[in-house]
């Protein structure tokens, strides 16, 4: 019996580690194989691929980003082909919507290793799929479900990471790493919380010692809360401080309530600066939100320790936000975004609430009067506290945000716009200039002079200007085409040259571009100065010097 696991990923960086699981957990006493696609590929060249291993057995791997693509490759399949059909993944805890929607056989719902190959043992034996855990089949149109779980030892299970095929792209993909299953908390929108035994794996240093060793550079914990236990997460940044290859970044998804002084400390006093990243869910800053979604937070004491981890200077934070949440409207959601914009991470993600199957919040949908999309990735539209079109203003906010400030291209213009025009409420910047931008462009660009210029025709005023001057030219890796005009000739160039003693004439008039700017970028003072860029292959930096030097 042939078997084909079938991932599709929403980008090549990324990699499926649950189809690894299931492979190196069956493919010794089965005939079973992984492909992996990702969502821009052709729906007719993945069925081509699936079809020619003549498999008798499909398996995909179902998540929000690839739901609808996996539906229609089903339902070709099916006319293609007698092959059954098995789905699993966090998508198809809603058992009987899919067996409704789709013409497939089997589904298996949470963690799948042991589940997966009893089925095989099953099919393979004729044997009754009855007693098999976590296992949903459709038999003579009826749905046969076992809601009985599994859990299986972790540490019995084969090494994921060491597939032989993997280790030519292990440097061009991200390396998801498991070193703990389950969540302690119970918040209602996510569907972590239906997994609540927390366990964890022995050997993961060994694994990460071997990915590092063979090109792996950006490594990303799955854990729900990787700092659950102070003395596993103490003992592994330890470990990844000591051992970590040069170019290496690992990330993490922590709990910054949990983080104690020691940890921090231990962090602040030892981390190489940008080995670390900290993704912290905050959500909302909202109680009675919190308190509705069953989720339990001290902000005052969540942000001391934010504000303490970003005094040492070493930890790189993603802090992220959800809109949509019950009973927090427009305005209180602009405190959100404010309480939390002001300590001003190095990215800040706000998202919007998605009522995913099989979370209590999608079940309580009613009683907050959503609406919402009935489609992946079942994004809210509106709730009986906030309108649709608020939620719009907050979506075109959301796309400056991640463009002008996430991006970090805009860091200096940013700071003096939010300082001097929006002191009160840094939130109003992002919704009234995604206002302006959707009203007079068709869509948000991506090539940097055009967010200058869009940001320029947003506030136009000289100081605005100069400041973006300043950005562009400081983040360009490349001498950029310049949408400003030029005020510097060749023999103000040449005078200002011979104040740079290290460097010749002949190299400066090659490779650099100099402006003259009526304000000094570094602090904001009205002082003409000149912004020499630096473009050689081997020196991309810049150089500020003063109008009378």
């Amino acid at each position: 019996m042939k078997t084909i696991l079938i991932g599709i990923n929403a980008k090549y960086i990324h990699t499926n580690l649950a189809l690894r699981y299931l492979y190196t957990y069956t493919n010794n006493s089965f005939d079973v194989e992984f492909v992996e696609f990702t969502i821009k590929n052709e729906i007719d060249y993945i069925i081509t691929q699936i079809l020619s291993f003549k498999p008798d057995l499909i398996g995909f791997s179902c998540y929000i980003w690839n739901i609808e693509i996996i539906s229609e490759i089903i339902t070709q399949l099916k006319t293609k082909t007698k092959a059954k059909i098995l789905l699993g993944g966090p998508e198809v805890y809603d058992v009987k919507h899919w067996f409704n929607d789709l013409p497939v056989d089997f589904i298996i719902t949470g963690e799948g290793e042991y589940p997966f190959k009893q089925l095989l043992y099953a099919l393979l034996e004729n044997k009754s799929l009855n007693n098999i855990p976590q296992l949903h089949f459709c038999d003579n149109n009826k749905v046969h479900t076992n809601e009985n779980t599994y859990f299986i030892d972790l540490n019995t299970l084969p090494s994921p990471y060491r597939l032989e095929v993997d280790l030519p792209e292990l440097k061009h993909r991200i390396q998801y790493i498991e070193s703990s299953r389950g969540c302690p908390y119970h918040c209602s929108y996510c569907l972590a919380s239906l997994e609540k035994n927390v366990r964890y794996f022995a050997n993961i240093k060994s694994e990460i010692s071997y990915l590092m060793k063979n090109g792996g550079k950006i490594f990303k914990f799955l854990d729900r809360t990787f700092n659950l236990r102070k003395d596993f997460a103490l003992d592994m940044f330890t470990f990844i401080i000591d051992n970590h290859l040069p170019g290496c970044v690992f990330q993490f998804e922590i709990t910054g309530e949990l983080l104690d002084s020691e940890i921090i400390d231990f962090l602040n006093q030892h981390a190489p600066k940008g080995l670390i990243r900290f993704e912290i869910g905050i959500q909302s800053t909202n109680d009675n939100t919190n308190k509705l979604v069953l989720r339990k937070q001290n902000f005052a004491k969540l942000k001391a320790n934010i504000q303490k981890i970003q005094k040492g200077g070493k930890i790189i934070l993603h802090l992220d936000l959800i809109a949509g949440l019950p009973k927090e409207n427009y305005q209180s959601f602009k405190k959100t975004f404010n309480d939390v914009f002001e300590l001003r991470p190095e990215e800040l993600q706000l998202g919007f609430l998605k009522l995913l199957r099989g979370t209590k919040l999608r079940k309580d949908a009613e009683q907050y009067h959503y609406t919402f999309q009935h489609h992946a990735p079942y994004e809210v539209i509106a709730n009986d506290v906030i309108t649709a079109s608020e939620l719009n203003l907050i979506r075109s906010a959301e796309e400056i945000l991640e463009k002008y400030y996430n991006s970090h291209r805009f860091d200096t213009t940013l700071k003096y716009i939010l300082d001097n025009y929006y002191p009160d409420d840094n939130y109003l910047f992002f919704e009234q200039f995604g206002e302006f931008y959707l009203k007079h462009y068709m869509k948000l660009g991506y090539q940097i002079y055009d967010l200058c210029e869009r940001l320029l025709a947003f506030i136009n005023v000289p100081i605005v200007e100069q400041l973006l001057i300043y950005d562009y030219l400081h983040n360009a890796k490349t001498r950029p085409k310049i949408w400003f005009q030029p005020n510097v000739n060749k023999a103000e160039k040449h005078h200002i040259f011979n104040s740079l003693q290290n460097y010749s004439l002949d190299f400066l008039f090659r490779y650099t571009f100099v402006h003259k700017l009526a304000i000094n970028p570094l602090n904001f003072h009205l002082e003409a100065c000149y912004l020499i860029k630096l473009f050689a292959p081997d020196n991309k930096k810049i150089i500020i010097i003063k109008d009378n030097q």
